[in-house]
Parts: structure tokens; C-alpha cells; sequence
């Protein structure tokens, strides 16, 4: 249910599912832009956004059209016009949708220009489509603790908050040996 956990385990199973895979990125669709989720490239780097999604680049198309996008060859590509020189191969863009709702896109990069076969396409869906629901899950149980933190009309921390807290600051304070003071308002 962990989020960072969720991506970081989808692009290393889209990098693995592919022969011949450069890098794999995770973008969230939050607010009508695309966040930086995830990522790993061939040599094991995680987390490492090489760049943001361009206004008309692959990725803003592939949440646009709420479809399947696959470039065989990005130095000749549209999309991919004003990128920089040293982006070559062929990469596909898959949508990350719950029902209609697109909650992210995946992009993976192949270092070789060509199509992707239809077995890879089928298997990147399927793990687009479980990605999807492992997203959806993950902010569910993100909402849910913040609920279970929170005073539901002021939205204050409650004590549920307040006992977490102090739990933390008492565990900082035996291994730090420093002391921490608590001041309590109603």
C-alpha cells in the first residue's frame, strides 16, 4: 500500500517483461499535470528523472488520448522533435487508467529503434492495468490515514496524530540524547 514501493516495483517488472529496455518511467496524473513517480534505467539507477514531460511530448499525448503509443524510432518521430539529440531508440508510452480515468502513464525505453512485438505490448498493458489499481489502492489508503489523523470538520491533528508524534520524539530524543519539550493548547 505504500506508493513509492508500488512504482519502483512496476517499472522494475515493465523493465524485466522487455528484451533489450534502456529505462522505464512512472508519471502520476495529479491535478491535470504529470508527477514524477518513478523510474530505472539498465545500469539499476532508480529514481532518477532524466527529464519532465514536454508540452506536446509523448507523455502529455499518451494521457490526451488515454491510449497506447508506441515510436519506433524517436530521431525521426514528431513527438519527439524538439528532444534532446542523444534520446534514440524506440519507446512506448501506456496509459495507467482506472475505468476512463487515466491516474498515470508509463513510458519504456528501448535502446534499439523498432516495433515492440504484440506479446511485449499485451504484457506492458497487463502490468499498466495492475499498476492502475495498485495506484488507486495506494492513495485510498493514504486518504484513509490522513482521515484517521485528522479532525474531520477543522482537519487539525488529533490525538490518534499527537500520541504518533510524541512516540516519534521520544525515540529522537533516547537516540539523539537531546531533550524535546511539549506544549499543549485547547
Amino acid at each position: 500500500l505504500d506508493l513509492q514501493v508500488v512504482l519502483n516495483q512496476v517499472v522494475q517488472e515493465a523493465m524485466y517483461l522487455v528484451k533489450d529496455s534502456h529505462e522505464a518511467h512512472i508519471y502520476l496524473y495529479e491535478d491535470n499535470q504529470l508527477v514524477f513517480g518513478a523510474a530505472l534505467d539498465e545500469e539499476g539507477t532508480k529514481n532518477r528523472q532524466v527529464s519532465k514531460p514536454r508540452p506536446n511530448g509523448l507523455s502529455i499525448a499518451v494521457v490526451r488520448q488515454k491510449t497506447t503509443i508506441v515510436i519506433e524510432d524517436m530521431e525521426t518521430d514528431v513527438l519527439f522533435a524538439n528532444a534532446p539529440k542523444i534520446w534514440r531508440g524506440s519507446i512506448i508510452g501506456i496509459p495507467l487508467k482506472m475505468g476512463e480515468r487515466v491516474v498515470g502513464i508509463m513510458n519504456l525505453v528501448r535502446s534499439r529503434k523498432g516495433e515492440f512485438t504484440q506479446a511485449e505490448i499485451r504484457l506492458l498493458t497487463m502490468l499498466a492495468d495492475q499498476a492502475a489499481i495498485a495506484i488507486n489502492n495506494a492513495h485510498l489508503h493514504q486518504a484513509v490515514n490522513r482521515q484517521a489523523r485528522s479532525d474531520t470538520v477543522t482537519r487539525l491533528p488529533n490525538r490518534r496524530a499527537l500520541d504518533e508524534c510524541l512516540d516519534e520524539a521520544i525515540r529522537h530524543s533516547n537516540r539523539s540524547g537531546l531533550p524535546f519539550s511539549v506544549v499543549m493548547m485547547d
